[in-house]
């Protein structure tokens, strides 16, 4: 990760070593960073000043909030997959695809994770590796940590996690660019998922998400088998006919495998069985008229560590389709 502050997604803070006080922000009237410097100087070791000048030089943004309040992901199947299922994100995938065809083969050998999944997943996510964020991740950080109540504790543990990061590997907190949500470097990791999924795959002696892209395709497959891909398996399954009366309580609005596969057949629900994990979810797509019932699989449930929304699982899976069949797969 020190490599980084030297790349593109890293700005010098220099300017900022002169922060004009009128402009500081003041962490006593946010009683969740006024905690957090408590816990980190006393657990972590970080130097109480020093912190308070780390968060002092960030601001609170209040169009984080709403980005945070109207996401994609919130949008019905229909319009969501016009987002990313595009013609030119096809051919840019095809060529992402093509560029790094050894890397890809090597982490798909290693974690069992499909070539054209590792591909989608980064298209999906950053567009191959070209729109990494514009947002200094400390600003968002400490925006949905102090700011926003719903998740607060989750974005609290992923600024601490991320300032520890910084301080160690000697990087500018306030120098750091990433998402809205504060997710960074070409998979859009998350500063726990940076800490605790990310490899050196390159073997150089550093985890680099933002300039390597064999460890940024080698942390997204190792987070895949770890949140329980498994090679070899179906991701999920149409739902060929009417769901019957009395299948219509197994659906759910989430990929969380509540059912054995054989109780939904059992149950009338007409699907695909071959190639499927022993449990799976039942949900649905909502189209422009009516809805599209399928059955997800356990490599399905993986998708969602990544990100929780079935639209987007769906985005990765059926990109990944698309691309394999122009690769000629």
């Amino acid at each position: 990760m020190r490599k980084m502050i030297k790349q593109c997604v890293f700005v010098t803070a220099a300017g900022l070593l002169g922060l004009n006080p009128a402009l500081a922000l003041d962490v006593s009237r946010y009683p969740v960073l006024v905690e957090l410097v408590e816990i980190m100087s006393q657990e972590d070791g970080y130097p109480r000043e020093e912190l308070e000048a780390v968060l002092s030089s960030s601001k609170i943004d209040q169009q984080i909030i709403e980005l945070m309040d109207r996401p994609y992901e919130s949008l019905p199947w229909h319009r969501y997959r016009d987002l990313f299922i595009k013609e030119s994100r096809i051919v840019r995938g095809v060529q992402f695809w093509q560029e790094n065809q050894t890397i890809l083969a090597a982490v798909e050998k290693e974690f069992g994770v499909p070539q054209a999944i590792l591909v989608a997943l980064i298209g999906v996510e950053t567009h191959y590796g070209t729109r990494l964020g514009n947002r200094r991740v400390l600003d968002s950080l400490v925006t949905l940590s102090a700011d926003y109540p719903r998740r607060s504790k989750f974005f609290t543990n992923e600024l601490r996690t991320f300032l520890n990061t910084a301080r160690r590997e000697n990087i500018a907190a306030n120098s750091v660019l990433g998402s809205y949500a504060g997710a960074i470097g070409i998979p859009q990791f998350m500063p726990s998922s940076y800490e605790a999924y990310s490899v050196d795959f390159n073997g150089n002696g550093r985890r680099d998400l933002v300039n390597e892209m064999e460890d940024a395709i080698g942390s997204v497959g190792n987070y895949l088998k770890v949140h329980g891909w498994t090679r070899g398996e179906a991701i999920f399954a149409p739902v060929t006919e009417d769901l019957p009366d009395a299948a219509r309580d197994l659906v759910s609005k989430r990929s969380k495998l509540r059912h054995r596969t054989r109780d939904l057949a059992d149950a009338g629900v007409v699907f695909d069985t071959r190639g499927g994990s022993d449990s799976a979810a039942l949900f649905f797509l909502q189209q422009k008229s009516g809805k599209d019932h399928v059955v997800g699989y356990r490599n399905f449930y993986a998708l969602t560590r990544y990100n929780t929304s079935i639209n987007y699982a769906m985005a990765v899976t059926e990109l990944s389709m698309q691309i394999a069949r122009r690769m000629g797969g």
